[in-house]
């Protein structure tokens, strides 16, 4: 399956709650979020969304390529305007049997090695969910966003 199928019960425009915390002892803040999901260039997707950080709106977008599968695992790039800042983080990563996509990266922490980030894309038949997770070396991965999609 190619990315534009899989991402297919995403496409169009959504709107849903958006749920940000830092650190993984910190509540969630929700604000009020905005996506859209569509076909770019034939061959790829993209997912542009809106949040706000409770104090100023922020923006990022997501572009997939590929496949979803083993046999062709997906690419992305991602830009957010709070998390990313200038740069852009590049992604790879495979559906799994639960049906979810998991996107792996890593950004430079200054004071050691990378750290690393997932995106998880959940089509899914109800609302639509994409979580984010930040990955400390020598710790579990733990949530920071969870943007919820519904029509």
């Amino acid at each position: 399956m190619n990315i534009v199928e899989y991402l297919r019960p995403l496409l169009g425009s959504w709107r849903g709650t958006n749920r940000l915390r830092i650190m993984p002892t910190d509540d969630f803040k929700d604000s009020a979020a905005t996506a859209t999901v569509q076909v770019t260039a034939a061959h790829f997707a993209s997912v542009a969304y809106t949040w706000s950080d409770g104090e100023s709106p922020q923006e990022g977008l997501l572009l997939l390529a590929g496949g979803a599968s083993d046999a062709e695992p997906a690419t992305a790039v991602w830009v957010d305007s709070w998390h990313t800042g200038r740069a852009l983080m590049q992604f790879s990563g495979t559906v799994g049997g639960d049906g979810v996509l998991r996107l792996n990266g890593s950004y430079a922490a200054p004071t050691g090695p990378d750290w690393g980030w997932q995106i998880h894309v959940e089509p899914g038949e109800g609302p639509g969910k994409i979580t984010m997770h930040n990955v400390v070396p020598g710790e579990d991965p733990y949530q920071v966003v969870e943007l919820v999609l519904e029509r």
